[in-house]
């Protein structure tokens, strides 16, 4: 038997959080559906220092346990379960789960990204092993030991600084002949004595025994293969939407993200979309609450009726 709601907010990073606060302080019935937990790319982030509002240095984790508690404060009904499907009938959305189905006149996609992998032999097999995509979550386990990272943009290079306090040596690799990174970050980047950028390069293969520890480069522009004798890989080639349940529903960009006008509603009149699912030029943690709050004030105004939708 299908349940019946307002508003179903999908993801529980700080966009899709920000939206339950403001749709449920309007007084929509809203559920809140998250697989993992709340915080998203939070449980990630060692500091946070460009929020404001908040102390430099603030852990990430801290920020996620403060939503947390906020959406118990207000009594926001949590779903911990992915939905696997999304149709649209009568204008009205299905939300299917593993065992229930919700129907919802309206939702919010905070859905998030994903870190994008290398696609390369090895890269499964050592994952947990030697490969990974978060140094703030993994980089203690290499403390003293040789390490590498591969992208060239502002998280390859963040990763990077945050691994020379801890390994003894770190390689950038990256495929072009100049990183893509902020100059501050690149200055920082450059002074550090135990950084080696490898310009022009891609990772080829992954390889080692029980555990990661060796890496075949290949140079972009000879072709040239060399070895490189690290411990672990962590890899920072950006994000991917979380996007796919929503494919062929609404529109998205060649990317898999979600388009949508300055209210955050998409090319569908009942959805919306907030924070790093939707395209946007500026994927901060305070632009992805800002928009969690504009989609649900779009939302609350569309299911009262407060405007025809064009």
């Amino acid at each position: 038997m299908s349940k019946h709601i307002d508003l179903a907010i999908i993801g529980a990073g700080i966009g899709g959080v920000s939206s339950a606060v403001y749709a449920a302080r309007s007084g929509l019935n809203c559920m809140l559906f998250e697989g993992n937990a709340i915080g998203g790319q939070l449980l990630f982030m060692e500091n946070i220092d460009n929020y404001i509002g908040l102390k430099m240095g603030t852990k990430g984790r801290d920020l996620a346990k403060t939503l947390e508690e906020t959406v118990k404060g207000l009594k926001i009904n949590i779903v911990n379960e992915s939905i696997s499907k999304i149709d649209i009938s009568d204008r009205l959305v299905q939300l299917s789960l593993d065992d229930s189905l919700y129907v919802a006149k309206g939702v919010i996609a905070a859905t998030g990204a994903s870190f994008k992998k290398l696609g390369v032999e090895g890269e499964a097999q050592f994952l947990g092993r030697g490969v990974s995509y978060c140094a703030v979550c993994d980089g203690f386990f290499f403390k003293g030991k040789d390490v590498c990272v591969v992208g060239g943009g502002n998280t390859a290079v963040e990763e990077a600084l945050y691994l020379s306090d801890i390994a003894r040596k770190v390689y950038l690799v990256h495929r072009r002949d100049e990183l893509r990174a902020m100059g501050y970050l690149q200055k920082e980047l450059f002074e550090k004595k135990n950084i080696e950028v490898i310009f022009d390069s891609i990772i080829h293969k992954i390889d080692g025994g029980e555990f990661l520890n060796r890496l075949s480069i290949e140079n972009t522009k000879t072709g040239r293969l060399s070895s490189l004798e690290v411990n672990g890989l962590f890899v920072a080639v950006g994000v991917r939407p979380n996007t796919d349940i929503f494919k062929d529903i609404i529109s998205m960009d060649d990317n898999g993200f979600i388009l949508t006008d300055e209210h955050m509603k998409s090319s569908y009149d009942c959805i919306w979309a907030c924070g790093d699912c939707r395209k946007r030029p500026l994927k901060q943690l305070i632009t992805a609450a800002a928009e969690g709050a504009v989609a649900a004030l779009s939302a609350y105004k569309y299911l009262k009726g407060y405007y025809i939708s064009s």
